[in-house]
C-alpha cells in the first residue's frame, strides 16, 4: 500500500507543481493563468497534507500544505468561471467564498483541538454545504452555457470538463462526507487517502497534458475581435449565408424573438447549425451567440433610451421590445456594454438632449 500511495502521490505532487511553475510563467497575465497556477498549488498542498501517518512527515510540512490546500473548491469554481464566462472577473461574491471556506476549514481544526463537537459538526456541514453549491454552479455553468458557445473548442471541453474534473471532485467531496457522516472523524483513514489519490490521478494527468502544449491564448480557446455584421470578412463560400443573416437580423430584426437560439436561427437561414457557428465565430468575430445577438438589442435599446418621444416608456417595455426575457438579464447586458445602469444611462442622454 505504501508502493501504491507513493507512486500516486508523489508523481501527482510533481506533476502539479510543474504545471504550477509553466502556467505562471507563461500565463500569469491572464486571470485564468493566474487562478490555473494557484490551484495546482492548492491541490498538491491537498495531496501533501493529506499523506498516511506511515509517511511520519515534520509537523511544519503538513501545516504548510494543509494552509495551501484551504481554498481549493473555490479555486476550482473560480478556473471553470474564467474559462466559460466571456469577460469574466472577480466580484464580491468570489472573495466571499474565498473567506467563507477559509474561516470554516480554520474553524474545524480549532474545534477539532479544543475536542468542542458541535461546534466541528457545525463548521463541517456548512464547509461541505458551500463545496457542494459551487460545484453544482461549477456543473450547471460548463452545461448550460453550450448551446451559445461558439467557439467549437472550448463547446466540446464542457462535457470532459463535466464528467472529468466535476465528477472526480463529487466522488471525492462525496466520499469525504460519507465518511464523517458514518464515523463522525474528521481524519480520514489511511486507505482513504491513498483512494482519493488514485482517483484524483487521472484528471491531473489530463489537466497536464493540456497545460504543458498550453499557449497562453489556450486559456481563452481562441483570440476574435467582434466585427460589426455588415462590415464582416466571411469566407466567400459563406457570402450567400451571411447576406440571408443581414437580411433576417437587421432588416426583420429577428433579436427581437425572445428565446431566439442558434439553433432557431440555424433553421430559419436553412443551414446547418454548425455552418452558422463558424460564421458568427470566425468571420464575425464573436465567442458566444449572447454577444452576437446583444450588439443589435442595446444598440435598439440605448436609441430607445436617448429619444425624448421616449422618455416616459418604462425600461422593462424597452428591454422586452428589444428581446429580452426579463429586466434583470438586460441590465446586466447593458451594464456589461456601458459600464452604467439603463436609467443612469437614459438620465444622462436625455440631459444632454434637452440642453442642446
Amino acid at each position: 500500500m505504501l508502493f501504491l500511495d507513493a507512486a500516486f502521490r508523489f508523481a501527482g505532487v510533481t506533476i502539479l507543481l510543474l504545471v504550477a511553475v509553466i502556467v505562471l510563467r507563461d500565463a500569469r497575465h491572464l486571470l485564468q493563468g493566474r487562478l490555473a497556477g494557484t490551484m495546482c498549488i492548492g491541490l498538491a498542498g491537498m495531496l501533501i497534507s493529506t499523506m498516511p501517518s506511515w509517511y511520519d512527515a515534520p509537523f511544519a510540512v503538513y501545516a504548510i500544505a494543509w494552509i495551501l490546500h484551504i481554498p481549493n473548491i473555490i479555486l476550482l469554481w473560480l478556473f471553470a468561471l474564467s474559462l466559460y464566462q466571456d469577460e469574466f472577473e472577480m466580484r464580491r461574491i468570489h472573495w466571499l467564498a474565498l473567506a467563507a471556506t477559509t474561516v470554516f476549514v480554520i474553524g474545524i481544526q480549532s474545534s477539532v483541538y479544543l475536542n468542542y463537537q458541535p461546534t466541528t459538526l457545525f463548521f463541517i456541514a456548512a464547509n461541505r454545504l458551500l463545496g457542494f453549491s459551487v460545484l453544482a454552479h461549477l456543473l450547471w455553468t460548463a452545461w448550460q452555457g453550450r448551446s451559445d458557445d461558439l467557439i467549437e473548442a472550448r463547446r466540446r471541453s464542457r462535457l470532459w470538463f463535466i464528467f472529468g474534473l466535476g465528477i472526480t471532485a463529487l466522488i471525492i467531496m462525496s466520499g469525504e462526507a460519507l465518511h464523517y457522516g458514518l464515523t463522525f472523524d474528521n481524519d480520514d483513514p489511511d486507505w482513504f487517502t491513498t483512494a482519493r489519490t488514485i482517483v484524483a490521478f487521472p484528471m491531473i494527468i489530463i489537466g497536464a497534458l493540456w497545460f504543458l502544449k498550453l499557449l497562453p491564448e489556450t486559456l481563452l480557446f481562441e483570440r476574435t475581435a467582434p466585427q460589426p455584421i455588415a462590415q464582416a470578412k466571411v469566407h466567400p463560400k459563406d457570402q450567400a449565408t451571411h447576406a440571408r443573416l443581414v437580411e433576417l437580423i437587421e432588416n426583420d430584426k429577428l433579436y427581437r424573438e425572445h428565446g431566439l437560439g442558434i439553433g432557431d436561427l440555424a433553421t430559419k437561414l436553412g443551414v446547418p447549425e454548425h455552418q452558422l457557428r463558424a460564421l458568427i465565430n470566425k468571420g464575425l468575430g464573436y465567442r458566444n451567440f449572447a454577444a452576437f445577438l446583444n450588439q443589435y438589442r442595446l444598440s435598439e435599446a440605448k436609441s430607445a433610451l436617448s429619444d425624448p418621444e421616449q422618455a416616459r416608456t418604462p425600461i422593462l417595455t424597452i428591454a422586452m421590445d428589444v428581446g429580452y426575457a426579463s429586466l434583470a438579464t438586460f441590465n446586466r447586458a447593458f451594464k456589461s456594454e456601458e459600464g452604467t445602469t439603463p436609467s443612469q444611462f437614459r438620465t444622462d442622454a436625455l440631459t444632454k438632449a434637452a440642453q442642446v
